[in-house]
């Protein structure tokens, strides 16, 4: 249960209240600065939600989101405990083979090829 609430927690943070606040943030800015230095017509809360959601479209924006709220859900369902404590609980041997693994799976469609002195580091 207390999963799901940290899941739920994190949701409602990344997709309703950051938005939320963003949109407040750009509208009081705008009605602040740009009208007031350039002349053009003061917006609403809703033109500036536009404007975040515009901003976030262009640039990628929701991707980073996206990674965010993935890895946050990961991390509560699949790593519980501590990852710092079970890192340096490896041997050597276990650290490299995790290392190794992980090559293989982040460059598995390149054309990436480890040496075998990397793999000794």
């Amino acid at each position: 249960m207390k999963k799901i609430f940290k899941a739920f927690a994190t949701l409602v943070l990344f997709v309703a209240v950051f938005p939320l606040l963003a949109a407040l943030a750009i509208t009081a800015l705008w009605n602040s600065i740009v009208v007031t230095t350039c002349g053009f017509a003061a917006i609403t809360f809703w033109q500036g939600a536009g404007l975040f959601l515009l901003g976030q479209i262009i640039t990628g924006g929701f991707m980073i989101g996206l990674f965010l709220i993935g890895g946050c859900l990961h991390k509560i369902f699949h790593h519980e405990g501590d990852w710092h404590a079970h890192w340096h609980s490896m041997t050597a041997e276990e650290r490299r083979e995790f290392i190794e693994r992980r090559r293989r799976e982040l460059f598995r469609s390149s054309n990436h090829k480890t040496s075998d002195a990397d793999a000794a580091e």
